[in-house]
């Protein structure tokens, strides 16, 4: 069962093995043809696009902030639909987002990883002092 199996409520564990599940369904058909599946991520990443694109453009223009504050964000909803745009017409510049996307991750979490190698510090959280948890408890009860 391992650890998973101690810390994780019955909901989640059986959230995360439907998710495993589908994790592999899923898999094997993008093992065996590539193409198919940077095509699928290029068709999601665009949708992804336009609808933040059309988000940002219709809420931000009824939206009761100031004037100066709506422009240039309903000015970057129209660029991001227009991108989308592009970037269904010629699928290079889809592929060419989806790499950057990709190396853009790759890049933070291999800094992230070398920072916490060189400080020494550990992305789990540090255990709360006694005083801090006596002090929470104080202001609880009052």
């Amino acid at each position: 069962m391992g650890v998973s199996g101690i810390i994780l409520p019955p909901t989640l564990r059986t959230l995360n093995t439907a998710g495993g599940i589908i994790a592999v369904v899923l898999g094997i058909p993008v093992l065996l043809d590539l193409q198919a599946a940077v095509a699928t991520l290029i068709t999601i990443l665009v949708l992804a696009l336009l609808l933040v694109g059309a988000f940002e453009v219709g809420l931000r223009s009824l939206g009761t902030r100031s004037y100066g504050y709506r422009v240039p964000i309903i000015a970057i909803g129209i660029v991001t639909v227009i991108l989308a745009g592009i970037a269904i017409v010629d699928t290079s510049i889809g592929q060419y987002i989806l790499a950057s996307i990709l190396a853009l991750a790759l890049l933070l979490v291999g800094i992230r990883n070398l920072v916490h190698g060189i400080t020494g510090h550990h992305p789990v959280a540090a255990p709360v002092e006694t005083p801090v948890t006596a002090a929470c408890s104080r202001v609880k009860s009052e």
